[in-house]
């Protein structure tokens, strides 16, 4: 792991110098199968002038997919240099439907997720900016383990629940329903690379969607949906890394072009997180690998998602590690755990599932993929806002000008369909107004920005003010390690009785450096994830899940097989401190 990390670190200092890009079958009962379909069809519609229902039977499909490979074009909105630089390509594109056909069919799609239109805008430039899609997906023997989850969605999405302990591949069947058809109507050339070979009574490896001629779109949505219906889930193997080596020699040869043109490639990699190489062996080695290919991968324009179909929360962490030190990739847990991912940085927030669509199709911001990484600060979350809620149309008051500011933003949010809070399991707006108040609106109202200590660090006013305690109490130079450690985790003034949950939870930057002076810098400080008091305010099951996420968040940055092995003495006696203290405090709170 360590020699992973070093990789890791040495892409992510490469990569501060590349400029960023802009940016099994089906288990489902009757009525659970037809509330999908209801579903997806309320995201596009079931025809259009481009795109009917199929109707040939699976075995016409599978026969046609077996022999039939196609190589995806130019899409209609790239340049003409690009289009014109083979015969085929050219061809290819006249075939395609008009540019204005296809703003048609993403508005309607951003309409049916019930987005804010404003931020239509902003969807359009991520569109446009993008080339081609290739999807890799796992289809070895472990996504056929029961711990994934498949959404019930309510209609006109005024309910979304959750069928729990489904198959991993059933979610992933969800999750590529949708963006199957949402390629062909918006027309997002997308080609499906499975990683073994299915064989040839299920179709072809490699199959695409939108990549040939207009009329074709009806039979490439059939072929794609036998496929990943018919595949069978044997394999014991897993080569992503040796998959990802030729998706790199493909996307290498096209890389100058896609520079030259202001384009990027989305490769969107569906997986369980079980890793071997094309022999079926496992380990450290085939770990590396890994990451070796995607660290190429990310000096190409290419932004990859990661859409992991698992709760293993090794797996999680293992991503969660290639997110903070690669450029342009966004790792992406199913819609409920992305949310409350999400709600523990940004509680303000409410995390709508279309925004959830816009991240796996790749046409959010590199703002939304920041959501779940870190808090807001103020400035942050008015540009979010500027490209969210109200768009280029309504000018929104700086939040220097708070009461302005609150007020724009309240009457655009006015104006919005409230969205499924998964959090709150009811119906919220996109903007927690109140929430703002609490965690900024005081100070900016009662301190200038210029004269202000608060950067707005995307923390509330409380979390500011246990940080400016945390400073004087550090400065003290009598105050020891085992000191420091005591005011985090006991209640004053006798220090005998741990501090709750929450407060161990949001307090714990106190405890590393620059803040505490007692104990030694060390880089791995920094890949502690931020939580926000505000997240924990409310009671019941919300609070008791919230806490649950944020503790095994919390456990797989502690645990002690995660820790550096350079740790000096004072370091490794405060990480072994917060971990028992963690560990007693949640068998009082969660067992």
């Amino acid at each position: 792991m360590d020699d992973i990390e070093s990789k890791l670190h040495k892409s992510s200092l490469d990569n501060n110098h590349k400029r960023r890009s802009p940016r099994h079958r089906r288990k489902y009962n009757d009525s659970f199968h037809n509330s999908c379909l209801s579903h997806t069809d309320y995201l596009g519609g079931e025809s259009s002038s481009f795109d009917s229902s199929p109707t040939k039977s699976s075995h016409q499909s599978s026969n046609k997919s077996s022999t039939t490979t196609t190589t995806c074009p130019a899409s209609p909105h790239s340049s003409k240099s690009t289009q014109s630089s083979k015969s085929k390509q050219s061809h290819a594109s006249k075939s395609a439907p008009s540019l204005s056909s296809c703003m048609k069919y993403l508005r309607h799609y951003t309409d049916s997720l019930q987005l804010p239109a404003a931020s239509f805008e902003a969807v359009v430039k991520c569109y446009e900016s993008i080339d081609s899609r290739k999807w890799l997906i796992q289809n070895s023997a472990s996504m056929n383990i029961q711990d994934a989850h498949c959404l019930k969605i309510g209609p006109n999405l005024d309910y979304i629940g959750s069928d729990d302990e489904v198959s991993r591949w059933e979610e992933f069947s969800q999750c590529s329903d949708f963006h199957v058809k949402m390629s062909a109507r918006c027309w997002i050339p997308t080609e499906f690379w499975l990683v073994n070979d299915p064989g040839p009574d299920v179709g072809n490896q490699r199959f695409s969607v939108a990549c040939g001629r207009q009329e074709d779109v009806r039979e490439e949505r059939e072929v794609a949906h036998d496929v990943i219906s018919n595949v069978s889930l044997e394999q014991k193997r897993n080569p992503l890394a040796f998959q990802l080596r030729r998706i790199e020699r493909r996307i290498s040869r096209k890389a100058p072009g896609l520079t030259f043109n202001n384009k990027h490639i989305v490769l969107m990699l569906c997986t369980d997180g079980f890793l071997s190489d094309e022999f079926g062996c496992e380990g450290s080695a085939v770990n590396r690998d890994f990451v070796d290919s995607l660290v190429a991968l990310s000096k190409l324009p290419v932004k990859i998602i990661v859409r992991l179909c698992t709760d293993d929360d090794r797996v999680t962490d293992f991503f969660n590690r290639l997110d903070s030190k690669l450029t342009d990739i966004d790792v992406l847990d199913d819609y409920f755990g992305e949310a409350m991912e999400v709600y523990l940085t940004n509680p303000w927030l409410t995390y709508g599932l279309g925004l959830h669509r816009l991240r796996e199709a790749g046409l959010a911001s590199d703002l939304i993929g920041e959501l779940d990484e870190r808090c807001f600060t103020i400035y942050e979350i008015h540009r979010f806002c500027e490209e969210f809620i109200t768009g280029e149309k309504v000018d929104l008051p700086h939040p220097r000008n708070w009461d302005a500011f609150i007020s724009t933003l309240a009457n655009a949010l006015s104006n919005e369909k409230q969205q499924w809070n998964p959090i709150k399991r009811r119906q919220t707006p996109w903007i927690d107004i109140k929430k703002l108040e609490k965690m900024f609106g005081r100070r900016r109202r009662t301190t200038s920005p210029q004269k202000s200590q608060y950067s707005g660090a995307g923390v509330g006013r409380r979390e500011f003010a246990s940080s400016v305690t945390s400073r004087s109490c550090s400065n003290s130079n009598d105050m020891t390690l085992e000191q420091v450690i005591q005011r985090w985790s006991h209640q004053p003034p006798d220090y005998k009785k741990l501090n709750s949950m929450q407060d161990l939870l949001v307090n714990m930057p106190r405890l590393f450096p620059p803040t505490n002076h007692a104990v030694e810098a060390h880089e791995y400080f920094d890949k502690w994830k931020r939580v926000s008091r505000e997240a924990f305010t409310g009671e019941g099951e919300e609070l008791k899940a919230l806490l649950k996420r944020a503790a095994r968040r919390s456990k797989l940055f502690l645990h002690p097989d995660k820790l550096p092995k350079d740790l000096t003495e004072s370091q490794t006696l405060m990480f072994q401190t917060i971990w028992d203290v963690m560990h007693e405090q949640e068998m009082k709170t969660l067992s």
